[in-house]
């Protein structure tokens, strides 16, 4: 680090590094937070690229290969890449011999807890929802997620181990002494927390939805309720309470995964390991649609194939959305969020069971997170299968089975609704106005459009559409309600504390901040609470799209500050600041201008760099004029003024997602 640096000048009184303590007390190996190898970056980069950009463009040559049934490229990208990406974090984040086991074991378990903290239920069952829908279109979030943690392994978490860091804002403020640029970091950090938060009330919503399926439960209540009862499990003090929580419930999470798996898989061969044994399953797919669109039970737009890519995304937004979700995974603040005794310099001697580098945590994290992904996949697929072998059997729209009218009733499915007799319909599948539907084919089965199904509640409602026994359903909705509740307050707690901390720790003598008074902690909770589920309730997005906004907000705004902090730690405070308010501002501007009900007016206003059509433009501009001069009589122009102009509105193609 430069000389004259706030957090290196041994003038100062900042606290001793944890390898610096130890040569001070003349132990032996001190260098034991030395920096990676010099050319591990480069590696890291390679490695990044080829996932984001290599592997992508070569997806439909690679998906012509299969294996057992599962085609390579799919096969390479949900898998074998995380496995690939984790080796290697575990190869760069030595070397292991300068570390005792002991620090080994505590970077272990530590790296537990904060997996927990940002790998929860709701966050489980988006990701899981997103390779539902999307297919090959959804690995972006798991290649994102890989590559990112890896980067957070060579750039960040070094960064920390120099500058005695507690978390991203404090490394900040310690490297430039600058309180706004700490404070730029916090409310961006505070912000993606609040997008993960409303993902984890929904979660816990849908799934209390499933236990009670009470018509006089509104939905406003009940997300509210989980609110306020995520406030108050918030307020529990104690790290020591906090920390072995959130291990215990990423575990149960990915056992419950995995047991799904197991069950579902049946007698396939080695079903015990899920990832390897779905092969089968995933050719049973392939052939399930066909058989769908030969009836006439889907159709390309409704049921795009599952592990062809590039359908729902080009390989332009497919590239971008994995680039997004890689900056945003390598500062993830919860990834590394450390606890209060790792910087204070007394508890660093050798045998400490806080005194390790985060870079080995952040490599037991990586391994943790990629054993878990490589499930997703698995369930993912089996529930397309259990969903699609049931539509294939004929549902008639008036006899419909259990599950579906139970998923219904828990109001994270819909099925559409048939017409009066006598009325016709513009939508109809039938010819005349006799007796017109828009529901179902001529033969009155539902099809793949006819169903409307919340990408996050998927593992909900397949232990029902596997024909399981009733009590695993509820079995399942209970666990995740708990576990999607502990996640929703942990998350809370996290905001409150990255709302705050740039204020109360001292970046010259390095003291931990300060446990939140509780009014001060129940104001920020309230407000953070209330955002959330303001979120859930007025915006028409799904947890999907929150989850990659999530992450964008911190790719567009923490990572270039604590990237360029730690290349160069001289950078002037004030401009860091400004910049990555700038980007911050910057990445909201762009979600809400293409998502929202102003994308409208986004897509006329920047219709010289999108590649919106221009009869398209055209037809918007027309559909705009009709809905300005009578806004009740032409409510069909509104609409489809708004859906067109969500589908016109970007930069240079690049979708708001």
């Amino acid at each position: 680090m430069p000389q004259g640096s706030t957090a290196s000048s041994k003038t100062n009184e900042g606290p001793l590094s944890v390898s610096e303590a130890r040569s001070s007390a003349g132990q032996e190996k001190p260098q034991v937070f030395q920096s990676m190898r010099p050319w591990a970056s480069a590696v890291t980069i390679m490695v990044a690229a080829f996932l984001v950009l290599v592997l992508p463009l070569s997806a439909s040559t690679l998906n012509a290969i299969s294996i057992a049934g599962l085609p390579l490229g799919y096969s390479i990208a949900a898998q074998s890449g995380l496995l690939l990406v984790a080796v290697l974090g575990l190869w760069l984040s030595g070397p292991w011999q300068n570390s005792t086991i002991a620090e080994r074991f505590a970077a272990l378990l530590s790296s537990i807890s904060a997996t927990g903290s940002w790998l929860s239920a709701g966050v489980l069952l988006t990701l899981i929802g997103t390779l539902f829908v999307h297919g090959h279109d959804g690995l972006p979030l798991l290649l994102g997620l890989g590559a990112g943690l890896l980067i957070s392994l060579v750039f960040v978490a070094p960064a920390l181990d120099r500058a005695g860091a507690l978390h991203a804002d404090d490394l900040v403020g310690r490297l430039t002494g600058s309180s706004s640029a700490a404070a730029v970091t916090s409310l961006a950090m505070a912000a993606s927390l609040v997008m993960l938060l409303s993902i984890e009330i929904e979660v816990a919503g849908l799934a209390a939805s499933t236990i009670f399926k009470s018509p006089d439960i509104t939905s406003a209540a009940l997300i509210g309720g989980i609110g306020a009862l995520a406030i108050v499990v918030s307020l529990i003090p104690g790290r020591g309470f906090w920390y072995p929580l959130l291990a215990v419930c990423v575990l149960v999470s990915a056992a419950g995964l995995w047991l799904l798996a197991w069950k579902l898989l049946g007698s396939e061969p080695l079903a015990v390991l899920p990832p390897i044994a779905y092969g089968p399953q995933f050719a049973t797919l392939n052939e399930l649609e066909r058989t769908l669109l030969l009836e006439g039970l889907a159709d390309p737009v409704s049921m795009p194939p599952f592990a062809r890519p590039f359908v729902q995304l080009s390989r332009l937004n497919f590239a971008c959305l994995t680039l997004s979700i890689l900056l945003g995974a390598a500062v993830l603040p919860h990834m590394l969020w450390r606890r209060k005794a790792v910087a204070n310099s007394s508890l660093g001697t050798r045998g400490s069971l806080h005194g390790y580098p985060s870079r080995q945590k952040a490599a037991f994290g990586l391994v943790l997170a990629a054993l878990i992904l490589t499930a997703l996949p698995v369930v993912a697929v089996l529930a397309k299968v259990e969903l699609y072998k049931d539509i294939a059997s004929g549902i008639e729209l008036n006899n419909q089975p259990q599950w579906l009218k139970g998923a219904t009733n828990a109001g994270y499915l819909r099925v559409c609704k048939g017409v009066e007799p006598g009325t016709s319909t513009p939508a109809s599948n039938n010819n005349g106005a006799g007796s017109t539907s828009t529901c179902g084919d001529q033969n009155g089965r539902l099809r793949i459009a006819d169903l409307a199904l919340n990408p996050a509640a998927v593992v909900l409602v397949t232990p029902a559409i596997a024909g399981l026994p009733d009590l695993i359903p509820q079995l399942t909705a209970g666990l995740v309600a708990v576990l999607a509740l502990i996640a929703a307050a942990a998350t809370l707690r996290l905001a409150c504390e990255a709302a705050t901390n740039w204020s109360t720790t001292s970046r010259i003598k390095g003291n931990s901040p300060p446990d939140l008074a509780v009014s001060t902690r129940l104001l920020l909770s309230a407000l953070f609470a209330g955002l959330a589920a303001t979120t859930v309730l007025e915006f028409a997005e799904s947890p999907v799209n929150r989850l990659y906004w999530a992450f964008s907000i911190l790719g567009a705004s923490v990572f270039p500050m604590l990237f360029l902090v730690a290349l160069t730690p001289r950078v002037s405070g004030a401009a860091l600041a400004i910049g990555g308010m700038a980007g911050l501002v910057l990445c909201l501007y762009y979600m809400i201008g293409t998502t929202s009900v102003f994308a409208p007016q986004f897509a006329l206003f920047w219709s010289s760099i999108s590649d919106a059509p221009p009869w398209l433009l055209e037809e918007l501009q027309s559909n705009l004029k009709a809905c300005a001069a009578d806004a009740t009589a032409n409510n069909a122009s509104c609409s489809s003024a708004l859906q067109l102009g969500r589908e016109l509105a970007n930069w240079f193609g690049i979708d708001g997602r």
